[in-house]
């Protein structure tokens, strides 16, 4: 049985801008979460891709930071079918974000 919780759980004495916000805009519905890393925050969404019905958009936010991305459905449908490949989308969409960040200071 899959924890629902998991990367839902905070300590107290990690501040807010620790963790990576995601939200995931499908269809008119908002599906959030959030953990220490994108991955984790992208399991803790609990979709699967049989859930996966037309396209959305990963918004990935960290502190004041944030990155924006459109999916097409087969493409969400791969992310949340395939572990390794959630992984890898959660290592780009960091990059990403990490850029964006650096290019603003």
């Amino acid at each position: 049985m899959k924890n629902p919780f998991k990367g839902l759980i905070r300590k107290n004495s990690i501040p807010d801008s620790e963790f990576y916000k995601v939200v995931l805009t499908m269809a008119g519905i908002e599906y959030k979460a959030e953990s220490m890393t994108i991955d984790g925050a992208l399991e803790a969404l609990g979709l699967s891709w049989e859930q996966i019905k037309a396209k959305g958009v990963i918004t990935v936010s960290k502190g004041s930071s944030s990155y924006e991305m459109l999916f097409y459905p087969k493409q969400l449908k791969r992310i949340f079918a395939n572990k390794l490949t959630r992984m890898m989308w959660g290592k780009r969409l960091q990059m990403l974000l990490e850029s964006k960040t650096n290019d603003h200071h």
